[in-house]
């Protein structure tokens, strides 16, 4: 593996200084015959590093603590470790509130109240909102100093612990036919989660869409089968299949959307 080229074909400045962690820990892992692990980051980036890294001497994982998650660690094994999600150093912090005595939390609450503890962002992985409580995957070692120091989130006072082989409640997918103008990303997303091309074209601009992972800003992006949309804070579609033009000119695609 030659370290130099590698980096110096990343143009992204982030993606660089994540690409030489990386490779920190792919090394470590192979000299001291044990699986090692970055930090959390997202799953483009993850997806993007890992095709970079691949036949190097070590299996390549990534895992955020449940399927479908959308911030993840990228997991080395050596050529003598076993590939076992288990070994992933995450956590599941539960935090739980009282209803009666307080406004329903937001993902920001949550994520504010324990990066307030002083935590950077890359230690904390997704974080679940059920109700009554939130659930945080962060790295391991840090996950007793949330539960010992959080005792508020906002105003809220808030009980927090532990919780063991927790996997969240995932929503069940519904899939169906729709026609969209043509493969824009504006007239997907719209079409898809039913919003107007007006509203759209705003959660793009305000960097609150993601194509397989990568925020995307321009509305015109042309998107193509077996891309995963997200729109944050609304839902994720998954284009499933382009079956073709109708008789009107419009697209027929068959679409996942999970909310």
């Amino acid at each position: 593996m030659n370290r130099k080229e590698i980096l110096n074909n990343i143009l992204n400045e982030e993606e660089r200084l994540f690409a030489a962690k990386a490779i920190d820990k792919m090394e470590l892992s192979k000299k001291i015959y044990s699986p090692a692990f970055t930090e959390f980051t997202d799953p483009f980036k993850a997806h993007y590093i890992k095709n970079l890294l691949l036949n190097n001497g070590c299996e390549i994982e990534i895992y955020g603590g449940y399927n479908e998650s959308e911030r993840v660690k990228i997991g080395f094994f050596d050529e003598f470790s076993k590939v076992d999600l288990n070994d992933f150093p995450i956590s599941a912090v539960e935090i739980s509130y009282n209803r009666q005595y307080s406004r329903e939390l937001t993902h920001r609450d949550f994520l504010g109240s324990v990066l307030g503890l002083g935590i950077v962002r890359e230690k904390t992985g997704d974080i679940v909102i059920e109700e009554n409580r939130g659930i945080i995957f962060v790295d391991s070692d840090i996950a007793d100093y949330i539960v010992f120091n959080l005792e508020r989130v906002g105003h809220t006072k808030v009980k927090t612990r532990i919780i063991e082989n927790y996997k969240p409640k995932m929503k069940d997918a519904v899939s169906k036919n729709i026609t969209v103008s043509s493969l824009r990303l504006d007239s997907v997303t719209g079409g898809a989660l039913n919003l107007s091309r007006g509203k759209t074209v705003d959660h793009i601009k305000g960097e609150k869409v993601f194509v397989n992972w990568k925020k995307e800003t321009s509305a015109s992006f042309p998107v193509k089968e077996g891309d995963v949309i997200t729109l944050r804070g609304v839902g994720r579609v998954k284009i499933n299949e382009v079956i073709g033009n109708t008789k009107k000119d419009r697209v027929l695609i068959n679409i996942s959307i999970y909310k």
